[in-house]
């Protein structure tokens, strides 16, 4: 994998976090990497500048810089359609996980050694962990995979972590429509539902730790995005067969 590898981060207000995450990616991936895209989403703190002054001393970082409307799914989008042509993966990673930096090797060596499309990094499988993660929002994200199970016969358990590695030809190719929080269960199903073998791996996922900033999902604003993934996917198995 020498230098065939993207890595796509979104950030929005992340000036203490995205500093951290790029000097840790690199550090650690350097010889698979190709590129790191950071696509800033119109923060309006000095997260350009950290980039830009890294990216001043490493021709691997790419910023890219969003105006408003603002939204997770807007600014993944965007990234997907600044992959370079010479990558053959893509991870996407939140720009404050810094605490996984070390568990990405997980994802690449089962893409390399499983001959599999995709890998996920799962937080609900065995060896998977959960530090300071909202009750509600475990209970919601639970309700959300049984109902895909019901629906739709996927037996994957952690299609929403925006931590996951593809081949870059499915995230340049896939109908991608969120616009916000929900375009990381996007990115979860519709590879899954267009026939692509993806897989799991354990991780541990430990909750954002407040020197690194505030979350900025917020279930009652961003809940009602995830039912528009089903409608959505439900409109894709009408047109095409499901694969699982």
């Amino acid at each position: 994998m020498k230098e065939s590898l993207s890595v796509i981060l979104i950030a929005h207000n992340e000036e203490r976090a995205i500093g951290p995450m790029l000097e840790g990616l690199l550090k650690s991936y350097n010889p698979e990497l190709l590129e790191v895209i950071v696509v800033d989403d119109a923060s309006n703190d000095h997260t350009g500048r950290v980039v830009s002054n890294l990216a001043r001393e490493n021709s691997k970082i790419r910023l890219i810089q969003r105006t408003p409307p603002c939204g997770v799914g807007r600014a993944l989008k965007t990234g997907f359609g600044n992959i370079s042509p010479k990558a053959e993966y893509v991870l996407t990673m939140d720009s404050d996980f810094v605490e996984n930096i070390p568990q990405v090797r997980a994802l690449l060596d089962t893409i390399e050694n499983e001959k599999c499309d995709g890998v996920i990094g799962s937080r609900f499988v065995r060896g998977g962990k959960i530090v300071r993660y909202p009750f509600m929002k475990r209970v919601m994200n639970r309700l959300f995979h049984i109902t895909l199970k019901i629906l739709f016969a996927i037996k994957h358990h952690d299609l929403t972590n925006n931590f996951k590695l593809y081949k870059a030809h499915i995230l340049r190719s896939q109908p991608w429509q969120s616009n916000g929080f929900a375009m990381n269960a996007e990115t979860g199903l519709l590879p899954i539902l267009a026939g692509y073998n993806v897989v799991e791996v354990p991780v541990v996922w430990v909750g954002r730790d407040h020197s690194l900033g505030k979350s900025k999902f917020h279930l009652l604003k961003h809940g009602g995005g995830y039912l528009q993934v089903i409608r959505h996917a439900m409109g894709l198995r009408r047109k095409r067969p499901i694969n699982v």
